[in-house]
């Protein structure tokens, strides 16, 4: 599974703070060797923070502000475990949809192998509720899923998966990593006496000493003092005297204590209590991760939020469907508004065929119906039951039996049917609230609900059901990426307000503006648009047009198309030149290393007897699969490095044409995975310079683009004469969506904006760096006018040496040598807290090269139609420098 851009920036940030951890750990422990040379005794250091407050200063963490708009340093809540250490405990803010899962097996595979590193151990993984619990397990425990697999890579292949109740070995967690999945109400131990976890039982007895060595079982308690023991009634033991009668509880509790697991808790922000805060720190873990739409801020339940994913990153990566489109139906009943509602599904229905037709793409797009009541003994008439809902659906609208399921309490008609398979006929899903939590489905496009006094509830728990589509893309056809909610008799306002409400819960407040609604009966979507125009000053100018990064390419009209990066810079990359380079010193595990031991229970007869079996992956050829290697599978694992099939398979197939040379197929087979490692670690060092941050192949694609703009294969110009299809022009009118209460931005004194190109731009639509430079724009005598270009559907876009487009922010029409000449300039911002990161030097890079190809190499007459253009400049503007950049270029 191929990460998305803002996912990738989440695990990036969260290299750079394992690699600050390690740092300061190896520092901290360092110290404490020196003082006992010194025959001093300390504690270790509250690494963790010292961790945090470097990335404070180095202004990598997410910003806040203060009321006043001033920055605040993100503060750090130290946790301790059962021992009063500090361990590390950060989390990802990440919208509801997402893909916290995927991030949270990518986070446990960097924790293991760049922090502790090690592939063995124990990862406790703590989810909320049933619905996600069953999810996640269905995931986890498929080893052809994309979290499975990432898994496996952490552990060499060799991952154990557990549930509560299941029993394991010492040996299993120092030869696999293990990994349970736990319900979050099973760690409060406020109830502990009642939960069998922290009970004796006989399934850990390998890592306790005999019950009957009271000196083993002191020491180990004296060694770990937050260990539960026996309430045996003449234990005696109080004011710190240990009787020897002493035994420790052999229970789940005790054994995650002595384990020291890594913790992943999903949906962390429902993990604030003090049970189950308190009980998941006493397990000693060694690291903490939460993951969170809604992270609590600040108090003492305070999450350390090292990143901060806003809804528009998701929007960008197309994985929500926007805008929201709210319809009540006034003075009409609820059998009305579930004609309407289907109606438009048939719409929908018919804009997917043609999506198909033309895309190839199959869409069946289907309705969620909210009812009142599902029990079989609370269908009475007065509120709407599931029951009610399907006869009507089926007697008034004609939908198939077939075609209609149940999701309620007791009655799940979806069980394991794949949704999006084309034998699926399901188009119609009654529930009530079974689906709030843990369900994704990207055909969901209808929510009606069928309540009066509940609905406003409904629409702020379930919203996320018809808004989200996980792993897939906008269409052609605009209704169907968008998504749609019908009410009956309901305040609309209130209706609106609680789906933005939604999207905060959800954690993508910052769409919230994008909510529209309408209440026409005839169920029209009634769109707040609104058409702004150039202002008068400005009405006359000639034709603005921008240039664009062109290639050429003599089968396209004029001879030239827009750059594609794949096409253009990655295809045109020498991938022959890279092999596994370290093939022949490639060493084979030894047979004892593979090695796991497997605890099973004996179902037939009920008991919990244990026995071991060696599971040797060092497999016999009887075990070895009749088709032998699964080369796709390893082919898909080496495109994580090599985007291109064909030379992933060119280089896996020769490195198993030298290995077939000295090792039989049984050892290649059992080796697989260890191979692939070591090949991607190869390939990773030739391509990348054996790190994530000094990344070669962009040094590589860089060097390519600059000898085709050289060359002239890319072009940075207008070609207006021979293909006006490649034009980018400045419109005369701006069409865009906004709603009553978003305010225009004004001058500092409060006074209209003089040089804006267009009548009215928003304030929402610029930070405090964009806000202030767009001041300084408006008020300096040099400019003539300048436009927000980011953020209109008519966005401007450069193509560069990185898959990335570059959206400048503002485009300013400066003063020139006369009175009647002008230049341009673009203009990008950037926070402070940026610089010098990659994304900011790539821009200042690809601006300083395109201005100068603009100055030595291009005629300003090709770049701009009409006589009075002279020059045009691209540059980055720096929170701590913005002002004496503009003065430097005479704006």
């Amino acid at each position: 599974m191929e990460f998305k851009e803002y996912q990738n920036g989440v695990l990036n940030k969260f290299d750079r703070y394992l690699a600050t951890l390690v740092e300061k750990r190896e520092d901290a422990e360092a110290f404490i060797d020196f003082q006992k040379q010194r025959g001093k005794e300390v504690t270790l250091e509250d690494y963790p923070r010292s961790t945090w407050d470097q990335l404070n200063n180095e202004r990598i963490l997410p910003e806040m502000r203060s009321a006043d708009g001033s920055r605040l340093v993100a503060p750090h809540l130290t946790r301790r475990d059962g021992l009063q250490r500090s361990f590390p405990n950060i989390c990802f803010k990440v919208p509801t949809g997402g893909g916290k899962t995927l991030l949270a097996a990518a986070a446990l595979e960097r924790i293991q192998t760049d922090c502790f590193k090690r592939q063995t151990g124990f990862a406790l993984w703590v989810v909320p509720s049933d619905a996600i619990y069953r999810q996640t397990w269905k995931n986890l425990a498929n080893r052809e899923h994309p979290y499975r697999q990432i898994l496996e890579r952490a552990s060499g292949g060799r991952v154990k998966m557990l549930e509560k109740e299941d029993a394991f070995t010492k040996a299993d967690t120092q030869s696999c990593l293990c990994v349970m999945l736990l319900m979050l109400p099973s760690a409060n131990r406020k109830y502990k006496e009642t939960l069998r976890m922290f009970r004796d039982s006989g399934k850990f007895t390998s890592f306790f000493p005999e019950e009957d060595d009271a000196t083993a079982n002191r020491e180990m308690l004296e060694e770990i003092p937050n260990l539960d023991i026996n309430d045996l009634a003449d234990l005696g033991y109080m004011d710190g005297v240990v009787p020897g009668s002493l035994s420790l509880k052999q229970s789940l509790g005790n054994t995650l204590k002595l384990l020291r697991p890594v913790v992943i808790i999903d949906e962390g922000h429902k993990a604030y209590s003090e049970g189950a805060r308190d009980t998941l720190a006493g397990f000693n873990p060694r690291f903490v991760l939460e993951l969170s739409a809604t992270p609590n801020p600040n108090g003492k339940h305070q999450s350390n939020v090292l990143v901060n994913v806003p809804g528009g990153d998701l929007k960008e990566e197309e994985m929500i469907k926007l805008p929201i489109n709210v319809i009540n139906i006034d003075s009409a009943g609820w059998k009305h508004t579930l004609t309407e509602a289907y109606a438009q599904l048939e719409k929908l229905a018919a804009d997917a065929v043609e999506v198909q037709s033309a895309e190839g793409r199959y869409i069946r797009p289907i309705l969620l119906v909210r009812v009142e009541r599902t029990g079989k003994d609370q269908r009475d008439g007065r509120f709407i039951h599931a029951d009610d809902a399907k006869e009507y659906l089926m007697d008034h609208c004609g939908v198939h039996e077939d075609a209609i399921r149940y999701k309620i309490s007791g009655k799940d008609e979806i069980g394991d049917e794949d949704l999006l398979h084309q034998s699926s006929p399901a188009r119609v899903i009654i529930t009530k609230d079974a689906l709030r939590e843990g369900w994704d489905c990207p055909f969901a496009y209808i929510l009606v609900v069928l309540s009066k006094t509940t609905a406003n509830t409904a629409l702020t728990q379930m919203i996320g059901r018809v808004l989200r589509q996980p792993h897939a893309k906008i269409t052609s056809k605009a209704s169907l990426n968008e998504c749609y909610v019908y009410t009956y008799d309901q305040e609309v306002q209130k209706a609106v307000e609680a789906v933005r409400k939604g999207l905060e819960e959800d954690g993508m407040g910052d769409l919230a503006g994008s909510v529209r609604y309408g209440n026409d009966p005839s169920g029209s979507i009634q769109k707040t648009r609104e058409k702004i125009h150039r202002r008068d000053a400005f009405k006359n100018l000639p034709v603005i047009l921008l240039p664009r990064v062109l290639h050429r390419d003599e089968e396209a009209k004029g001879g030239y198309r827009l750059l594609d990066y794949d096409r253009d810079i990655l295809g045109k990359l020498d991938w022959e030149s890279l092999h596994f380079l370290q093939v022949d010193n490639f060493q084979p595990l030894d047979s004892n290393k593979l090695q796991r031991t497997v605890a099973r229970i004996n179902i037939e007869k009920k008991t919990n007897n244990q026995f071991d079996f060696t599971d040797s992956l060092m497999l016999s050829e009887d075990n070895i699969p009749e088709d032998g290697l699964d080369f796709p599978f390893l082919v898909r694992q080496l495109m994580e490095i090599i985007p291109n099939p064909w030379q992933a398979a060119r280089i896996l197939e020769e490195t198993l044409n030298v290995l077939r040379q000295s090792m039989d197929e049984k050892k290649i087979y059992t080796n697989r995975l260890i191979l692939l490692q070591e090949v991607k670690k190869d390939l990773k060092l030739q391509l990348f310079g054996g790190s994530r941050g000094n990344k070669r192949i962009e040094g590589i694609t860089e060097k390519l683009f600059r000898e085709n703009l050289k060359s002239g294969d890319i072009q940075f110009r207008l070609m207006t004469a021979n293909n006006p299809d490649l034009d980018w022009k400045l419109a005369a009118a701006l069409e865009i969506e906004v709603s009553g209460t978003e305010l225009p931005l004004l001058r500092k004194d409060g006074n209209p904006l003089q040089k804006a190109m267009f009548e009215k731009v928003f304030e929402k639509d610029f930070n405090s760096l964009e806000k202030n430079t767009a001041w300084y724009l408006d008020g300096k005598d040099t400019v003539h006018w300048w436009h927000r270009i980011a953020v209109t559907q008519q966005s401007y876009a450069l193509q560069g040496w990185q898959r990335n487009r570059i959206y400048p922010d503002f485009l300013a029409c400066v003063h020139g040598t006369s009175e009647d000449k002008y230049r341009f300039t673009v203009l990008e911002t950037k926070g402070d807290h940026l610089k010098g990161n990659d994304d900011t030097e790539y821009k200042q890079a690809i601006f300083a090269l395109l201005t100068e190809h603009l100055s030595h190499s291009v005629d300003a007459g090709q770049l701009l139609l009409g006589e009075t253009a002279e020059q045009m400049t691209f540059t980055m503007l720096l929170e701590s420098n913005w002002q004496q950049e503009l003065e430097k270029q005479s704006v």
